[in-house]
C-alpha cells in the first residue's frame, strides 16, 4: 500500500502575527476577537509591538497591562478572566533557555499571551485532509517552541509532555549502552556522583556557534560549571530532598542520595563530537572521560554495526548524560535538549542541568 502525502508550506503554517495551536474548541467561550480595543488592550498591544516577532507576551506582562483592575495581580485565573474579557488569551508552553529554542525541552511550564484574532488550529485547519501523512516543509526546528504550536489548555500541554517524556526514547539497545557505560563511569569515580558536560564542536566551530573557539577556552567553561554542580550536589545530599522538574506524572528519584557527591578534582564526563586526536587527549589531561575510554570492544561487536555512525553514538551518549547527577551543555543543541528531557522523566533534581 502506498502512502499518500501532504505538505504543507512554512508560510501557510504560521506565516507572520499568525500564532499556532492544537484546536480552538477550548476557545469557543473565552472571549470575543473583535473586543480587543479600549485602555486595557491597548497597553497590550503596546506591549506586543515591542516584541521582536508581534506574536506573544509573557504572562507577567500581561499582568502588568492589567495591574490597575486586578484585585489580585498574583491570581493567574483572575489574570486570564480579564483577559478573555477584552479578546485576549492564555496559551500553554514551555520556557526555553538561555532565551533561546533549540533546546526542544518539555520540562519548564510556561504561560503566554496573545490576541484571540491571531490564533489558528492545528486541528480545524488539517484534520480533516484525507493524506495518511501531513508533513511541514523546510525549516522546522528554528524559532518554534517543541510540538511547533502552542496550547490551549494546560491538559493539551501535558499530553504533548507526557509523549515527549515517557513515550518518544530511543530503542533499547541504545538505553541499555548508555546505563552500561554511566555505571561504569559511577565505579571509575569510586562508586559515588560524577558530573558530565556536553561540549558540541564540529560544525558549530565552522560556523561560529560556540561560546569559545579554542578547545582550552570551551573546556574550561564547562569545568567551571561542572565545579558549580559539585557544590549543589553537596547541598542536594545535605539537604536529602529531590526536587524534580514540574512535569506530569514526576516522581523524584531519591536513590541519588544514597550515593556520596563527588570529590574535588575528580574525573569528570564529556561527551563531544570532537575528532581531532590532538583535543581530544587535551580532555583527557584536563581530567575529562571520553565515550570511547568507556565502551569497550565486546560493546561495539554486541552492538553491532550501528555503531560505527556518529549519530548513534550521539544518541547513546544522551542516556549517559541522562544518567550524570549533574549535567551542563550549550543553549544552542537539541543534543542537550533531549538529554534535559531524559534527565526529567528519570526524576533528576531540577538544579542539576544547567544550559546556557
Amino acid at each position: 500500500m502506498q502512502m499518500t502525502l501532504r505538505v504543507v508550506k512554512n508560510d501557510e503554517y504560521d506565516p507572520d502575527r499568525v500564532v499556532r495551536v492544537d484546536h480552538l474548541g477550548p476557545l469557543a467561550s473565552k472571549g470575543n476577537a473583535n473586543l480587543d480595543v479600549g485602555p486595557q488592550s491597548t497597553k497590550l498591544w503596546d506591549k506586543l509591538r515591542s516584541k521582536d516577532d508581534h506574536t506573544m507576551i509573557a504572562m507577567d506582562d500581561a499582568r502588568d497591562a492589567l495591574r490597575d483592575i486586578l484585585k489580585n495581580a498574583d491570581d493567574d485565573d483572575e489574570v486570564e478572566k480579564e483577559l478573555n474579557k477584552i479578546g485576549w488569551i492564555v496559551l500553554h508552553t514551555w520556557d526555553g533557555w538561555a532565551g533561546a529554542e533549540w533546546l526542544k525541552s518539555v520540562v519548564r511550564p510556561i504561560k503566554q499571551v496573545a490576541p484571540l484574532r491571531t490564533i489558528r488550529g492545528w486541528h480545524e485547519d488539517y484534520a480533516f485532509m484525507e493524506q495518511d501523512v501531513i508533513v511541514l516543509e523546510g525549516e522546522t526546528h528554528l524559532g518554534r517552541k517543541p510540538g511547533a504550536m502552542f496550547f490551549t489548555t494546560a491538559t493539551g500541554r501535558d499530553r504533548f509532555a507526557r509523549t515527549v517524556l515517557y513515550s518518544l526514547r530511543p530503542i533499547e539497545k541504545i538505553r541499555t549502552l548508555g546505563a552500561t557505560l554511566a555505571e561504569r563511569m559511577r565505579k571509575k569515580v569510586g562508586g559515588h556522583m560524577w558530573v558530565a558536560g556536553h561540549m558540541r564542536r564540529g560544525d558549530f566551530v565552522r560556523e561560529g556557534w560556540v561560546m569559545e573557539s579554542s578547545i582550552s577556552d570551551h573546556l574550561e567553561r564547562v569545568k567551571r560549571h561542572l565545579k558549580e554542580g559539585v557544590l549543589i550536589l553537596r547541598k542536594i545530599h545535605e539537604e536529602g530532598k529531590v526536587t524534580p522538574f514540574q512535569i506530569p506524572d514526576a516522581v523524584p528519584n531519591e536513590t541519588q542520595l544514597t550515593y556520596e557527591p563527588p570529590r574535588d578534582g575528580e574525573w569528570f564526563y564529556i561527551a563531544t563530537d570532537e575528532r581531532d586526536p590532538i583535543g581530544l587527549e587535551y580532555i583527557r589531561s584536563q581530567g575529562g572521560v571520553l565515550f570511547a575510554d568507556l565502551i569497550t570492544i565486546d560493546d561495539r561487536q554486541k552492538f553491532g554495526w550501528p555503531m560505527m555512525i556518529t549519530d548513534v553514538i550521539a544518541l547513546v551518549e544522551q542516556v549517559v548524560l541522562s544518567h550524570s547527577y549533574y549535567f551542563y551543555a550549550h543553549a544552542m543543541s537539541s543534543v542537550a535538549g533531549g538529554a534535559v528531557n531524559m534527565r526529567a522523566a528519570m526524576g533528576a533534581d531540577k538544579r542539576t542541568s544547567w544550559v546556557d
